[in-house]
């Protein structure tokens, strides 16, 4: 029985069809786990994130919707769900470790000391900056919702560690359960998409210009923006 038949036997009430899609997906669960765990840096155990992997399935089991056109393949949509679920269970855990250092700034903002310290360590001049660039990577997410498909948006994340480590077109074929060229040839379609929004062409072309960096291509401007907020949003 397909993902697809499964979870729309658990979506009308079948318990054992949630059983067997997370049996028959566990090893996408455990692929994407592993990719977060660093072993004894921190002390978050691979259990904890293959658990919270199995509760992103879950969701994408609950929230996966047949009446669109062209719909993702569940797989493709669970994999979303899981990569989210596990990648804001690390961040959070990150921050209770690190109490000392996250006392807001101000109440209305969710700038913290520990941002701060690290917009000081990578080089930002001010906060001015800091906050401009936060702003650009969620222009990016926004782009990205509006101008590429579900599965193009975490082939860009994935490959350029939008909220973990980098991942090669390899490993992204492995999850996706396509070959690194089509990987390549999803990307490519998204850049192009991308590079054809409002955004790219005018909001931001007198800021790109006027920059001390170099950039000639989106790709660039999308490492440029995980650089400083991988795990921000």
């Amino acid at each position: 029985m397909s993902n697809e038949e499964l979870v729309l036997l658990y979506q009308q009430g079948d318990k054992q069809a949630l059983e067997s899609l997370i049996e028959n997906n566990k090893g996408r669960v455990f692929k994407i786990a592993n990719k977060f765990y660093t072993g004894k840096t921190n002390s978050i155990d691979l259990e904890d994130l293959e658990q919270e992997g199995f509760m992103g399935l879950i969701t994408a089991a609950e929230k996966y919707k047949f009446d669109i056109d062209n719909p993702a393949s569940f797989i493709t949509y669970a994999t979303y769900w899981i990569y989210q679920k596990i990648h804001r269970f690390v961040s959070q855990k990150n921050t209770n470790d690190e109490t000392s250092l996250n006392t807001p700034i101000k109440e209305d903002e969710e700038i913290e000391r520990h941002d701060l310290i690290e917009c000081v360590e990578e080089g930002f001049e001010n906060i001015e900056e800091y906050e401009y660039l936060r702003q650009l990577r969620k222009d990016l997410e926004e782009v990205m919702e509006e101008r590429t498909t579900l599965k193009e948006k975490e082939v860009l994340k994935l490959h350029y560690g939008w909220d973990c480590k980098e991942c090669s077109f390899t490993y992204i074929g492995s999850i996706l359960g396509v070959s690194k060229s089509r990987v390549q040839q999803i990307e490519s379609r998204a850049l192009r998409s991308i590079r054809k929004s409002i955004w790219l062409k005018n909001e931001y072309e007198e800021y790109f210009k006027s920059i001390r960096y170099n950039y000639n291509n989106v790709t660039e401007k999308i490492d440029f923006a995980n650089k400083y907020f991988k795990g921000v949003i």
